[in-house]
């Protein structure tokens, strides 16, 4: 009985022993099957790190020294909020001034507060706004690269070499995707660049004769809107391409990722999110949570990627016949106007008359003023003819008149012997 008992025993745990070898052996094939592809990216390097060990979890090129364009600003940022001077504020030179966009527009002689253009440089991207910081922190820009090469040493960027504080081209400006990783790691724990990459929106004041309030917008499309926020710095010379350095929490996790001379630099930063979030057992299922939601709810410019070809062949004559409609619609429309005087035409065209009519009235108003002129003309004719032939018939009427006159006179002479001889007649009979 015993025997049985002990053979009993020995086939169970000879059974146990098989089927954990069984599951072990499900579970790494299970794993190998899962084992993650690489991100297929566009950049020419990039870096996905472990934020919190600083362990590199994959990497192309990670140590190639590479123009950086803007994502220099994150150094920048990080020494003018490490040195506790915020709260002063900081004259724009010349040199300043004259820097090439993307800029605040700063002229010489204005000032700025060391916190605001911190804020100016993780925003805006603010080339002037950066010069303003390394004149005003070291004295000058070279001064102030020798300060940023320090620093990046000391963080373990070793592949680094800064010429500016803002990343215009220059030959010898470079650093590597890793140590901008590097460098983004550490600026993440100096107090305030949180809230400093993190905002999305913020008011600064530039002092000239009076302050001027200046609102800035953050560049980074991956701040809102994605399963992860993700903090960041953008960038991008032609000689740099397209670059961006960002870094994300998830459950307790921090990826940090790195890409330089992208061509697609959002698409590259979130394929490699992803992959550095899919790598913790604790943010893995976030990651298929919203790559599912993705598929679910793709971009509308990927709708007809993910559609059959008979599909999108109805869509492609579903839109035909859309646009067929449309451009009968504008045509009829077009005709319609054209039939109909529009006001402005109205308009005109009443102007044009009112001007024939006013051409008109003054053409009859010339022909009446040149009638009236005409009717003075005869009329003052028509008096100096009567004066003339009163003058013509006044001669004949004295002539006339002073043979009548002599006629009177001679018969008043002959007449007056008569008289006398009447008068002596008389008086001879009174005797």
């Amino acid at each position: 009985m015993g025997a049985r008992m002990l053979d009993r025993g020995r086939e169970i745990r000879l059974t146990g022993a098989v089927a954990m070898a069984l599951l072990l052996g499900v579970a790494v094939a299970s794993a190998a099957a899962t084992e993650l592809p690489e991100p297929a990216i566009t950049g020419r390097a990039a870096v996905v790190l472990d934020g919190n060990t600083g362990r590199v979890i994959w990497e192309r090129d990670g140590d190639r020294p590479l123009p950086p364009a803007s994502t220099t600003k994150i150094m920048t940022a990080m020494l003018a909020l490490e040195s506790g001077r915020l709260d002063r504020t900081y004259e724009v030179s010349s040199y300043a001034a004259s820097q090439a966009p993307s800029k605040l527009g700063l002229r010489a002689g204005q000032r700025m507060q060391l916190e605001d253009l911190a804020y100016a440089l993780m925003l805006k991207s603010a080339n002037d706004a950066a010069v303003v910081v390394a004149e005003g922190l070291a004295g000058s820009v070279p001064e102030f690269s020798a300060l940023m090469n320090r620093r990046a040493r000391a963080i373990g960027a070793t592949s680094t070499n800064f010429q500016n504080p803002n990343g215009l081209p220059d030959d010898d400006h470079v650093t590597s995707a890793h140590d901008m990783a590097l460098i983004l790691r550490h600026a993440l724990e100096v107090p305030g660049f949180r809230e400093v990459a993190g905002s999305t929106v913020k008011v600064v004041q530039v002092e000239d004769t009076s302050l001027r309030p200046v609102a800035l917008r953050s560049k980074n499309r991956l701040l809102n809107g994605y399963f992860v926020s993700v903090l960041g710095k953008t960038g991008y010379t032609r000689a740099a391409g397209r670059c961006f350095a960002g870094a994300a929490e998830l459950n307790g996790r921090q990826v940090i990722t790195v890409v330089f001379g992208a061509t697609d630099m959002w698409g590259d930063t979130r394929k490699l999110m992803e992959y550095g979030f899919s790598t913790f057992d604790e943010t893995a299922p976030a990651v298929q949570l919203a790559l599912e939601e993705a598929r679910r709810n793709p971009p509308r410019t990927a709708v007809a990627k993910a559609r059959s070809p008979r599909r999108r062949a109805t869509v492609v004559a579903s839109r035909s016949r859309r646009a067929r409609s449309v451009a009968t619609r504008t045509a009829s429309a077009s005709t319609k106007l054209r039939s109909k005087p529009s006001k402005a035409s109205r308009a005109v065209a009443r102007g044009k008359s009112v001007a024939q009519v006013a051409s008109r009235t003054r053409a009859v108003t010339q022909v009446a003023s040149r009638t009236r002129a005409v009717t003075q003309v005869a009329s003052r004719t028509r008096t100096v003819t009567q004066v003339a032939s009163r003058t013509k018939s006044a001669p004949v009427a004295t002539s006339a008149a002073r043979s009548t006159a002599r006629a009177k006179a001679v018969a008043s002479k002959a007449a007056r012997p008569a008289d006398r001889q009447a008068k002596l007649d008389t008086g001879s009979r009174r005797r």
